[in-house]
């Protein structure tokens, strides 16, 4: 991009942001937002603080750690106008996709760093990780919210949580538990209701399947060569045939009709 385009791309951006951020208050708070997130956006691989106002030249490390780490405002109100608008422009025949990354680190005291699987690097790594439902559309795609994931030792150990900072309020919640509070959160800003699409890290959880059920929600999962699913323990699908070369199935909870299907990818 040239310094022209640069300019106009900024002006779009800070018009973006009049709306979005005028929840957290004050105008100097909202300045400082807008800052932050044009350095999330900058070229640069670090998106911590320091490096992030190195890069800018009205960056400002007190302020933007002031902003993020010590302000008083809500995150939830930016979080709900954000979905409204990018679903908004999302259209048509869009689907609700939940899924996880994630994030690879060297050291230990990151809040939720463990070593752990995951499906982002390939393997068990040290990392921590994030849950997240999107909103995908034949235009593109946006993110409704994210949990990080606090594994169990992480959740039981009193001094780690208060090196860290953890809130005592947060308590250890699997990954299924983390997608459904991000969908109960979704709806609560009276989206509409779309089809709910994960893999089999969650479509295995009968809870999960269940849970969106209670919700009416329909969806289409991956489910594991092990998993059996039916509708009653009266009436059930029929049993697929297994076959050593295909890892897994996908369950489908039809619209407008009760009955299920299984289906090889």
């Amino acid at each position: 991009m040239n310094n022209s385009q640069l300019d106009k791309c900024r002006k779009r951006l800070e018009q973006f942001l009049v709306d979005l951020l005028d929840p957290v208050g004050r105008s100097e708070r909202r300045y400082w937002g807008s800052v932050y997130v044009r350095g999330l956006l900058l070229d640069g691989e670090r998106k911590s603080i320091e490096p992030m106002a190195t890069r800018m030249p009205e960056g400002n490390v007190q302020a933007m750690q002031q902003f993020v780490g010590q302000s008083p405002w809500e995150w939830e109100p930016i979080w709900e106008r954000l979905g409204k608008r990018m679903t908004a422009e999302l259209e048509p025949d869009p689907v609700w996709v939940v899924d996880d990354t994630g994030f690879p680190k060297k050291g230990e005291h990151s809040v939720g760093v463990e070593r752990q699987y995951s499906g982002t690097l390939g393997k068990t790594a040290n990392c921590q990780i994030a849950v997240s439902l999107h909103h995908v559309g034949e235009q593109g795609s946006s993110v409704l919210g994210w949990r990080l994931y606090l594994p169990e030792s992480w959740a039981q150990d009193k001094d780690r949580r208060k090196a860290a900072g953890v809130p005592d309020e947060v308590v250890f919640k699997t990954k299924w538990e983390l997608a459904i509070d991000i969908i109960d959160q979704a709806r609560s800003w009276d989206l509409p209701d779309r089809l709910v699409v994960a893999d089999a890290g969650y479509g295995d959880a009968t809870e999960f399947r269940e849970a969106l059920e209670n919700r009416s929600l329909h969806y289409v999962v991956g489910i594991s060569e092990q998993v059996g699913v039916w509708r009653s323990h009266q009436d059930f699908c029929s049993p697929i045939q297994r076959q050593r070369t295909t890892a897994f199935s996908i369950f489908i909870r039809k619209p407008k009709t009760d009955k299920c299907s299984r289906s090889r990818p």
